[in-house]
């Protein structure tokens, strides 16, 4: 999958977005600490979520840590590029 289907991928959904948009940010990297941001309920929706992100290849988790892989940091640069083409 090249950069621009996955950013489509992850905008499909905007609970998917704003994970991504938290651990590549540095805002979280548990997923206890993701749900307290999202203010959701249910911790298993949030599990789902960060899977679908590994198993995309976006983001790693180790020992209940995540973070963005090569491709996910490649995703979040071309994210922020846009974003500051924009800002213009």
């Amino acid at each position: 999958m090249g950069v621009p289907e996955t950013i489509n991928w992850l905008k499909e959904s905007k609970i998917r977005w704003k994970i991504f948009a938290i651990i590549a940010t540095g805002r979280a990297s548990k997923i206890r600490d993701l749900r307290v941001r999202l203010d959701m309920i249910d911790w298993w929706q949030v599990k789902q979520y960060v899977k679908d992100l590994v198993d995309r290849g976006l983001i790693t988790e180790v020992d209940g840590n995540c973070r963005l892989t090569e491709d996910g940091q490649k995703v979040f640069e071309s994210i922020q590029a846009v974003f500051d083409i924009e800002k213009l």
